[in-house]
């Protein structure tokens, strides 16, 4: 594949992450959560490494969101009524993303958690 286009796959990327912010609760408020990270690792002056791992935490949970949002939508098109099957399927992705999250909240813990108690 060319280099041009490869370039033409980036408007589409594009959209779908202005439809997540639009349409998606759930990736609106990882986003917001994600600024707020962001935001206290810039006041709290943590580590360029510390800072890495942060925004690679954070790419994983929001891709992990976007992910669970295209099974989800595929699942609904496929089928619009409910189904045990497609259920279990959108049980498993968003139990994909709650691991993402819940190891995010860890590692956020690790490298905020001394920074906090130094406040103190």
């Amino acid at each position: 594949m060319s280099f041009k286009k490869k370039l033409q796959n980036i408007p589409p990327s594009w959209r779908a992450i202005i439809f997540l912010l639009r349409e998606e609760l759930s990736f609106k408020v990882l986003a917001v959560c994600a600024a707020f990270v962001l935001a206290a690792s810039y006041v709290l002056q943590v580590t360029r490494m510390e800072f890495l791992v942060l925004v690679f935490v954070i790419g994983a949970v929001l891709a992990a969101e976007a992910l669970n949002t295209a099974l989800e939508e595929l699942c609904d098109h496929v089928t619009p009524d409910e189904h045990p099957n497609i259920g279990k399927v959108k049980d498993l992705g968003s139990g994909a993303t709650l691991l993402m999250l819940l190891a995010a909240l860890v590692i956020g813990v690790i490298i905020f958690v001394p920074y906090l108690v130094a406040l103190v």
